[in-house]
């Protein structure tokens, strides 16, 4: 069974809301965070390009470390940005990489939110591996 493990460093950024506009006669749809979604996506994409590309079905285990207000309001990241968000970029990137045929093969997923510290530094740890077949 393949499994990858590969680290994301930098403010982890969830993939936005949409914006619609016209243009024309086209509707448009663009991320109302598109000028830091991008960037990030780049990074996810960049790490995730290992010349491998799991074309079938995968576990997916992500941990964000996100960084430490001054006054947290809780112990935990309990506060934006979404956990599911932040995913659905972390996918997509994935996805932009190779690393994912598509990121609907993923069909079980791990995700934790953390306050980074000196050992886990702000950014995102991932593991993908093959999903084993259902009995």
């Amino acid at each position: 069974m393949t499994s990858i493990t590969f680290r994301v460093d930098g403010v982890p950024v969830p993939q936005g809301s949409k914006k619609g506009f016209v243009v024309g006669k086209r509707a448009v749809l663009v991320d109302d965070n598109k000028d830091v979604l991008k960037p990030w996506r780049r990074k996810v994409a960049a790490a995730s390009d290992i010349g491998h590309t799991f074309t079938g079905p995968v576990f997916v285990a992500a941990v964000f470390y996100m960084p430490r207000p001054l006054r947290p309001k809780f112990s935990l990241p309990g506060v934006k940005p979404d956990l599911d968000k932040l995913m659905r970029a972390l996918g997509d990137g994935m996805t932009d990489g190779g690393l994912l045929a598509d990121d609907s093969r993923i069909v079980s997923q791990f995700i934790h939110k953390r306050y980074a510290s000196d050992s886990n530094p702000v950014g995102v740890r991932i593991l993908v591996m093959e999903a084993g077949e259902e009995s």
